[in-house]
């Protein structure tokens, strides 16, 4: 993934539509960063700051937390999908987007902790051209393949504070880890050459959040992350082999032996790569709440890659993600827990997102336009809440025609209890 010589692989630039399993943006920098597609988690949906589980609480805003009236743990599953417009490529997957568990103490403090996916760095690509040439009267022919899989989690661990019935604030801090495996291969004349490697990550990222009250409908929210420790990689590259039993492992597997046998090559160290994802971003975010159960809110939110290294992964693309910006305008309608009718037990958000994407290497930009909608209904005394959100954005790529379409379906579960609280005996 980080080599010394520079592999020209442009010609991927032009078949990542043949196989990108997860969209093209995976095959930028290090991959597909989670925060740029579609909605963060089941509940909040859109938004980063704004409230969204009742008027005075998000999930993705720790400033926010102890305002809850008791511990939550919250779990979010998202089924996505990336086409291209002409639907001549489709693909889907799914995976956990969140898991939180958030603890109030006495209206005051909150504690929170969460894991989430990062970086998505799956990417399979195939040369769409095969070259074919005569040799000692043999025709052979050569083509050329990409697979990468893997990426980065973050653990994360935040608490809030409130300084008075204004102004409260909060920390998030993000471990970073993970590990991708990749493999370049060359099929010459039937016979796969496969230069495999490994990366193990590691970093820290830590953003600051604030709530302050400007009036009784009118509150202002703010975030600012910055990077403690920026992400590391520990790359291994393996040598080149002749994969005999085309199992695209280095082994023995009868009735074919790779070679050079596996016990033939000197063991190989690990390469020491810092300073590969270093973000600075901020957010800024206005909530105008109408009556107790209702409120329109608007969101910025830019991040810059201060990265040195970025710049010098060549494979499977040699371009990055310099820096991003993003407006956001949300609707949400809470739910009335106590209320004795079904529908007011129902809470409704709808967003719209416009974002720009720029890229580092080319200095262009890509566009994405995104709406989405969600619904979550309460049930039982402590605001238990099950919740189903829906995302569809399209993304254009310059120098194409081509639309990217995505598609987000989100379902959580969020169980409220007086954990951590010595019950009464009965």
């Amino acid at each position: 993934m980080y080599t010394i010589k520079k592999i020209n692989f442009l010609i991927f630039l032009v078949l990542i539509s043949i196989g990108y399993p997860q969209g093209r943006m995976n095959s930028y920098g290090l991959g597909h960063y989670y925060s740029n597609q579609g909605a963060r988690n089941a509940v909040d949906g859109l938004s980063a700051l704004s409230p969204t589980i009742s008027n005075n609480i998000s999930f993705s805003n720790p400033s926010t937390w102890h305002h809850l009236n008791y511990t939550y743990l919250s779990l979010s599953y998202s089924g996505e999908q990336n086409s291209l417009n002409d639907h001549s490529n489709v693909n889907g997957y799914s995976g956990l987007s969140e898991a939180m568990l958030i603890i109030p103490i006495k209206s005051k403090f909150s504690l929170g902790f969460s894991l989430s996916p990062y970086i998505n760095q799956k990417v399979n690509l195939q040369d769409k051209d095969t070259l074919t040439f005569l040799a000692f009267d043999d025709t052979l022919n050569i083509s050329r393949l990409f697979f990468r899989s893997g990426g980065v989690m973050a653990f994360n661990f935040g608490a809030s504070y409130k300084i008075n019935q204004k102004i409260s604030f909060g920390i998030l801090n993000n471990v970073l880890f993970g590990s991708s495996r990749q493999s370049e291969l060359i099929n010459f004349g039937g016979n796969n050459i496969v230069q495999s490697a490994r990366n193990r990550y590691n970093g820290l990222i830590s953003s600051s959040f604030a709530s302050i009250k400007l009036s009784d409908n009118i509150k202002f929210y703010t975030s600012y992350k910055i990077t403690i420790k920026p992400l590391e990689s520990a790359y291994k590259e393996k040598y080149l082999f002749d994969d005999a039993n085309s199992n695209g492992y280095h082994d023995w597997s009868a009735p074919y032996f790779d070679f050079p046998f596996p016990d033939s090559v000197n063991i190989i160290s690990e390469d020491r790569i810092g300073d590969l994802h270093k973000p600075t971003s901020y957010i800024i975010g206005i909530d105008r709440r109408f009556g107790k159960w209702s409120a329109l809110s608007f969101e910025y939110f830019t991040q810059i890659e201060n990265s040195l290294n970025i710049k010098n992964i060549y494979i499977p693309t040699s371009n990055w993600i310099d820096k991003t910006r993003s407006l956001k305008f949300l609707y949400s309608k809470y739910a009335n827990q106590i209320s004795l009718k079904l529908f007011d037990k129902i809470s409704f958000r709808s967003g719209i997102l416009y974002s720009s994407h720029y890229l580092g290497k080319d200095n262009v930009e890509l566009i994405e336009y995104g709406w989405s909608i969600g619904s979550g209904f309460k049930f039982k005394r402590f605001g238990n809440q099950i919740d189903l959100n829906y995302y569809f954005g399209f993304r254009e790529y310059p120098g194409t025609i081509e639309k990217e379409i995505i598609q987000q379906i989100q379902f959580g579960v969020s169980i409220g209890d007086i954990w951590f609280i010595k019950r009464r005996q009965k």
